[in-house]
Parts: structure tokens; sequence; C-alpha cells
């Protein structure tokens, strides 16, 4: 059976819809049989023992990367941007400072610069916005990233341990950059190592899938 990325529609009630999706690593099989539904403004926490594909999960509904079988469909009005991707590795480069980054993101996206001031002070750069990556905290470079969802907005956010390398503060704006996502209607599929203080309205274990 060929995966595919659906083009259908779905009920507007729903975000994203993934139907007995099959994913394999290497010669490891690490689920297989997910169904699985998001509905319109609501988290879902992906949770599961490491080595179950939570990240390749993510990765194949972003459309890095196929699965073996299934599909995975995404409503109108969340497919047409594609999902906002915020994984382990950053994308900066050592020299590029936060402020030419977000520019480029900006660009690369079809988004308003103006947009750019704003999402800096956000979260919480401002004063920072001119120094190159290599002389920023891990935590600051994950501010940067979540920055990027500011500049350019889509419906459907897939985190990967969005919490990693930030401080009680940055935790903070993270939680509340997601209530404020979801309070526009947006969705968040987010795998999680350790909770957050935001609750999860969902929860789907990949240990469940996992053979």
């Amino acid at each position: 059976m060929e995966a595919s990325l659906s083009e259908d529609p779905l009920n507007s009630e729903f975000a994203l819809q993934i139907s007995n999706l099959t994913a394999v690593r290497g010669y490891s099989l690490l689920f297989s049989g997910l169904d699985f539904i998001l509905s319109s403004g609501c988290f879902a926490a992906l949770k599961g023992p490491n080595g179950t594909g939570k990240t390749t999960l993510l990765r194949i509904i972003a459309g890095f990367i196929e699965p073996e079988t299934g599909n995975v469909s995404r409503a109108e009005e969340f497919r047409d941007q594609g999902p906002f991707f915020l994984g382990h590795e950053h994308g900066l480069r050592a020299s590029e400072t936060p402020l030419s980054h977000l520019k480029d993101w900006a660009d690369m996206h079809f988004a308003p610069r103006d947009r750019i001031s704003a999402a800096i002070e956000r979260v919480g750069l401002t004063i920072r916005q001119n120094v190159p990556a290599y002389s920023l905290s891990a935590g600051q470079k994950k501010r940067v990233a979540l920055a990027r969802a500011l500049v350019a907005p889509r419906k459907l956010w897939l985190l990967d341990e969005p919490a990693s390398a930030l401080d009680v503060h940055g935790q903070a704006l993270l939680c509340d950059l997601m209530r404020e996502h979801l309070g526009s209607g947006g969705s968040i599929l987010a795998a999680l190592h350790d909770p957050l203080e935001l609750q999860p309205d969902t929860i789907l274990d990949l240990g469940e899938y996992a053979k």
C-alpha cells in the first residue's frame, strides 16, 4: 500500500487525520496501524517510550519523510501553508543573528517583515536581536525558533520536545504562546518527555502501536 498525503478536504471540525499509518527505521518497525484525529483548537500530547517513533511521526506529518503505509490528511485551512515544525535542530547558522534569521524566514515564507520586531520582543530577545547565534544560549536559540511561528503563522504546530533547553521563564513563555495559538483556533501535536504547565486535551501514546 502506497503512503500518501491526502488532498481530500476534511470536515472543518478536524485539523489532522491519520489513518492506518506504519513507520520503520532501518530494519525496525516503529509503529503500525496508527489511527488518530486531532480536532481544531486542540492540543494533543504525543508520548511513548524512547524508540517508538515520536519524532518520526512528527516528521511524517510535516512531510519530511514518507511512512511505509497509511495516509495523513489535513483540513484545507491547515494544509494551504503547511505546518509549523519545531524540532531539536534550530537551523541557525553560527554567524546569523535572531534579526537576520527572522528576516530570511519571513522572506522564505512570503510573510511581512513588519511582524519581526513584535515577535522578537514577544520571545524576550530584543536586546539580543543583533547577537550572532554562536553567542546565544541553547534556550535563546529555542526562543528564536519559537519566534518563527509568530513571523509566519501556521494553523498546525508540530513540536518535538519544545520545552527542552528552556528555563522556567522560557517554559512559561512557551505555554503562553501555545494557549494563544489554541485560542485563535490553531491545533498542536507535541512530543513531550516531561509534562508542561499546559494540560493537553488528549494523549496519543505511540507505545500502544509499537510492535
